[in-house]
């Protein structure tokens, strides 16, 4: 009710932009002070929340030495930490939007530096907690210390069968090869050689300070994207970004590298909007030899800027020279690590990998039907791969025909990709769709992309906790009974909503009348 009160006497006192003014004398000198109020107001107990429910109880000082251990382990799945969690995101979420929309209603250039600001604190004080949602920045330092330290490619050999590793025992997953691109490998290389390999703790905090580095490149960028196509939402989508308790969990407390590869995405994206097609190639290539996600947003913006210069010459030398720059790049990355040609067979090798996705149920029903399991995944996976190529051919007809709504175009490919396809899902994928909504692909986006950010937070206490409390119902199905309860709590809200759009979007939702409009 305050923070409501506060949002009411701001446009009181100062005017809603969407309504006119009747005169500049009626405008306050300093039209900023209450929107940085607001801010202000949300950012403390934001902060202290983190403070209490994450950084506290889970610190970094006094688990790493007990990695890999989770949040539930650390917690012993008992009924209140749980509990405390979602009450906790549930606020943050609730503090954010109220964020959002004060900056929404006031876009004041001078929102900026306390956006940025805030970020920050919110950075430096989450990089004290424990990664308690996944071991994966335990595996970049096992996989950093292979390369810099045996010279073997992590991509090829598994941590495990390195003899006298020091980081391999931490790591849950230190008996397979990760699914990375040769970039992060070096990456990983580059920490772990420069900081050494007596101290986990130390690593850990490496590869959080590479995390949060990224994080504040993806909002400049973010802004600097904003600043040139639509000013009045940049405030506001600098915010969506760098508040996104989502974003701030995987990215600073949870150190995925999903941060780098969509730095060098937006990167890549920024390049495009200034007319830079070459740079723009090299950039989001290097996106996609951080992570592969990416790779298919290079030929729709190569498309792109190849259809914005001329349908002539000056197309096809822009297309070609783009592709064989990427090709180029991806040879030297591989070709730059031992055993290249291994390391790329290594990209094939996850169609077993099923979980918390729309594809994971189909193959569960199927084998519950009497399906073998390996006719059943084959059938899961070739279903959701034709189901994104068939989408994916839709959004490079778009961008042929529209070259200039190519943000629209890789928003709805992620979104497709995440909401309906792919096998093996995990909540910091979601992380990609708030960086790109951030830019407002079109108007619904982040509202889109902040329910999927919020609803797939559950899934932390669904796998964790739930599935201990009620193994009978969880594991039935060969786990399909954990699989429907994880899809539902994540997936309904944002298929419920994007649905909504697409109906309205054709009509067939209920408008408000012409004589009801008049009438506001």
């Amino acid at each position: 009710m305050l923070s409501a009160s506060w949002l009411s006497a701001c446009s009181t006192e100062f005017g809603d932009p969407r309504m006119d003014s009747t005169s500049s004398a009626s405008r306050p000198l300093l039209p900023a002070a209450c929107p940085s109020l607001v801010l202000l107001l949300t950012f403390w107990p934001s902060l202290a929340l983190y403070l209490v429910a994450l950084v506290l109880p889970y610190n970094l000082f006094a688990h790493t030495a007990h990695a890999p251990i989770s949040l539930p382990e650390i917690a012993h799945r008992e009924t209140l930490p749980a509990a405390s969690f979602l009450l906790t995101f549930l606020t943050l979420f609730g503090l954010y939007i109220l964020a959002y929309q004060t900056c929404r209603r006031h876009p004041s250039r001078r929102l900026v530096p306390l956006i940025l600001l805030s970020g920050l604190t919110f950075v430096l004080l989450l990089s004290f907690a424990y990664p308690v949602g996944a071991g994966d920045v335990v595996d970049y330092a096992s996989h950093g210390e292979e390369l810099a330290y045996f010279g073997t490619n992590p991509l090829v050999v598994p941590p495990a069968d390195v003899p006298g590793t020091t980081f391999a025992r931490y790591s849950a997953f230190r008996h397979t090869t990760p699914n990375y691109g040769p970039l992060w490998i070096w990456i990983s290389g580059l920490v772990v050689g420069t900081l050494g390999r007596e101290s986990l703790l130390l690593n850990l905090l490496g590869f959080k300070a590479v995390a949060i580095a990224a994080y504040l490149a993806q909002a400049l960028l973010i802004y600097a994207v904003l600043r040139r196509r639509n000013p009045a939402l940049a405030p506001a989508g600098l915010l969506f970004f760098a508040w996104n308790p989502l974003v701030l969990y995987e990215f600073v407390v949870n150190g995925h590298n999903d941060a780098v590869m969509m730095a060098f995405a937006l990167l890549g994206i920024l390049l495009w909007d200034l007319g830079r097609p070459l740079p723009m190639v090299a950039a989001l290539t290097c996106s996609f030899l951080v992570k592969v996600p990416t790779a298919p947003l290079l030929p729709l913006f190569l498309l792109a800027a190849a259809r914005r210069r001329d349908s002539g010459r000056a197309f096809w030398s822009t297309f070609i020279v783009g592709g064989l720059l990427a090709l180029g790049l991806v040879g030297l990355a591989y070709l730059s690590l031992p055993d290249p040609v291994a390391a790329l067979a290594n990209l094939s090798d996850r169609s077993n990998l099923f979980t918390h996705s729309p594809p994971a149920v189909v193959n569960l029903v199927l084998q519950l039907g009497g399906m073998e399991r390996a006719t059943a995944q084959t059938v899961a996976w070739t279903a959701a791969l034709l189901a994104l190529a068939a989408w994916y051919t839709l959004q490079l007809a778009r961008t042929w025909r529209t070259p200039t709504g190519i943000l629209r175009h890789a928003y709805d490919f992620i979104l497709f990709l995440l909401l309906l396809t792919t096998p093996w899902f995990q909540p910091w994928y979601v992380t990609w769709l708030v960086a790109l909504a951030a830019l407002f692909p079109h108007p619904a986006a982040p509202t889109q992309a902040g329910l999927f950010s919020l609803t797939v937070i559950f899934s932390y206490v669904v796998y964790g906790f739930a599935w201990f409390w009620i193994p009978h119902v969880a594991n039935w199905g060969r786990c399909l009974g954990i699989n429907l309860i994880a899809v539902a709590t994540t997936y309904l809200v944002p298929w419920a909503y994007t649905a909504w759009l697409w109906l309205r979007s054709r009509g067939w939702t209920a408008r408000p009348s012409a004589r009801a409009v008049s009438k506001r």
